[in-house]
């Protein structure tokens, strides 16, 4: 049995409950939508695109295995090197599946059900789909991959004063940003070549570029871990 299949397996287990727990809400939640609407007449009214609410298992990855994961494989016998290639070989398979989900259902929505038009779709708004499917697929994975890494690595450090002290400053760097106005330019321009960049190539480049930045963050962390 290969290393990945091992990882996935055991992940999987690890985490079983919430994984099923984020499709369970999503269908009760629609099915609530269309009593609602059934009872009230209120045909048209918008909402976040189904597969998109697939994206919150992408941070309960990269939350909960940093956390619970570590400790398991570790106290196994794998070394700090095999747990982080592990961890972050699922967070690949995983970010791949969940934008290949949504350029599908994005497709669909336009191409079979035809009610676009009443949904919000992220790949939409932020015009990865304008690269065509292969394109929305790899700007996804990429800053899927990105995000993941970024709170793995914050995860990581959450035992250490520079992880503390990290975790600071990420998480006040946009509010001091947007309320400086001389910063607020620069904020605003970074997010727009993160997620809304007019290339393909660049948009998913300056994300693995972060991604690279973040991964090895997160190696600086785990190496000295020891909970």
């Amino acid at each position: 049995m290969s290393a990945l299949t091992v990882h996935l397996k055991a992940t999987y287990r690890q985490l079983k409950l919430y994984i099923w727990l984020v499709p369970m809400i999503i269908v009760l939640g629609r099915t609530t939508e269309l009593v609602i609407t059934f009872l009230t007449d209120t045909m048209g009214a918008s909402r976040l695109s189904e597969s998109n609410m697939l994206i919150l298992l992408l941070p309960l990855f990269a939350i909960a295995l940093p956390l619970s994961y570590y400790k398991r494989i570790v106290h196994l016998g794998a070394s700090r090197m095999q747990y982080y290639r592990g961890i972050h070989t699922v967070f690949a398979v995983w970010a791949a599946a969940v934008a290949l989900m949504n350029s599908l259902w994005l497709a669909l929505q336009v191409h079979v059900f035809h009610n676009y038009d009443n949904a919000i779709d992220l790949v939409a708004a932020f015009h990865w789909n304008d690269f065509g499917f292969a394109g929305s697929f790899l700007y996804q994975t990429a800053f899927y991959l990105m995000a993941m890494s970024l709170l793995s690595m914050l995860v990581s450090g959450f035992f250490t004063p520079a992880g503390w002290l990290l975790s600071v400053l990420v998480v006040a760097a946009i509010p001091v940003g947007t309320a400086i106005p001389e910063l607020r330019v620069h904020v605003a321009s970074f997010f727009r070549t993160l997620l809304l960049n007019d290339s393909l190539l660049l948009g998913t480049g300056f994300n693995l570029l972060l991604y690279l930045v973040f991964i090895a963050g997160g190696w600086l962390f785990t190496r000295r871990r020891v909970h």
